[in-house]
This record gives C-alpha cells, sequence and structure tokens, in this order.
C-alpha cells in the first residue's frame, strides 16, 4: 500500500498564541501554521518507505512557553519528539490516539511524524493537534 493520506495540522496554540514550522518532505514545501488555524489543504503524506514525512516545530518567541502543551497524534503514524536534544521519544505501534504533555520552558521542541504501510487499514484522512491548556478545556 503506497496510497497518499491526506493528513490535516491544527493550531490550538490559543494561550501561547505561537505559531508552527511546518516541513513537507515530498513537496519540499514548508509554512507557518498561525494560532488557532488549520493547514489547508490537508498535506498529502506518503510512506515511510517513499521516503516521506512532516517535520513540526513550535516557533521560537520572546520567553519560554508559561504553559503545558500537548500534541494529539493518530495511533497509526510513527514518530520522533525531541526536545532541545535531552530527549528523544519514539512510537511505534497500536493504540487509538497518543497524547504528548510537553511541560512549560523553552520551545525547542520538533516532531517528525511519517506514516508506515505496516497498518492495514488506514483512514483517507486523519490529523495532528498541537494545543496549549485553554483549548484543551475548550475541545
Amino acid at each position: 500500500m503506497t496510497k497518499e493520506m491526506n493528513m490535516t495540522i491544527e493550531n490550538k496554540l490559543v494561550i501561547e498564541k505561537r505559531d508552527l514550522n511546518i516541513y513537507h518532505h515530498s513537496t519540499s514545501s514548508g509554512y507557518l501554521l498561525s494560532y488557532n488555524k488549520r493547514s489547508k489543504p490537508p498535506l498529502a503524506l506518503g510512506s515511510v518507505e517513499t521516503g516521506d514525512y512532516l517535520h513540526i516545530s513550535i516557533v521560537s518567541g520572546p520567553g519560554d512557553l508559561k504553559n503545558e502543551c500537548w500534541i494529539n497524534l493518530p495511533s497509526w503514524v510513527d514518530f520522533e519528539f525531541s526536545a532541545e536534544g535531552k530527549m528523544v521519544l519514539t512510537h511505534s505501534g497500536e493504540a487509538n490516539r497518543i497524547i504528548l504533555k510537553i511541560p512549560p520552558g523553552p520551545p525547542t521542541w520538533q516532531l517528525k511524524v511519517t506514516r508506515s504501510d505496516d497498518f492495514q487499514f488506514l483512514p483517507p484522512s486523519d490529523h495532528v493537534i498541537i494545543g496549549d491548556a485553554l483549548s484543551r478545556v475548550q475541545g
């Protein structure tokens, strides 16, 4: 299965009001996603076998992040999360959705999202949400 998956990125950093950097490898395109927005059109994410991935990072601004952030990922993605070279968290496997909680601090984390061909039933589209405490409460 080498079909592309439509992936939408949502920026719900409503307290921090930070933009996200998004880089899509297969199209060599990058852009900024303002807070309280979602990517349009959805990104066509190919498989890891085709060498495709999304690289998402938070835009540095004045000062550290003052609130906890969270990342909501589909279970079928493989990812690598790193924070200022001190920690790397990787995932591959099955679950429902994955929530990463990031404590307040420097806005120096990065997320690389890939899609494996190991899953037999993939939805035609899905999403990644990055938010903070207020957006989590507001849903």
